[in-house]
């Protein structure tokens, strides 16, 4: 290949769920994400971190989600002598299960036309 030829990346696909409440992203792919991170760590501080964002965006991204559901997702401890703790609720490890569940569903329904589609990009 010539130093000046860029070779073009491969098309893809990447099929993201969004549920609205209103003009809310009541849960998407970012919430998903802070979800699983808390089931691993069970520390919002870490699990901002670990996203790469403030803990102020995290603790907005945790509390627009309660307010979305009928229930809390996430339970907030704050930090003190015994330190803080974060924790996904049972009804927050059911709207993630859902979720997944749902994104798998939607790309696998999307991949038929994806296929014939991808047959007529360049790269």
């Amino acid at each position: 290949m010539h130093p000046r030829e860029h070779r073009m990346p491969s098309p893809f696909l990447k099929v993201r769920v969004r549920i609205f409440n209103g003009e809310e992203i009541a849960f998407g792919p970012g919430k998903a994400q802070l979800l699983e991170s808390l089931l691993a760590t069970g520390s919002l501080n870490r699990t901002a971190s670990e996203m790469k964002m403030s803990y102020v965006k995290a603790l907005a991204l945790a509390r627009t989600m309660n307010a979305q559901f009928a229930q809390p997702l996430v339970e907030l401890a704050r930090g003190g002598l015994h330190g803080g703790g974060t924790h996904v609720t049972a009804l927050g490890r059911k709207v993630l299960a859902e979720y997944q569940v749902m994104s798998a569903a939607t790309e696998k329904a999307a991949r038929p036309s994806w296929q014939r589609l991808r047959k007529l990009m360049r790269g």
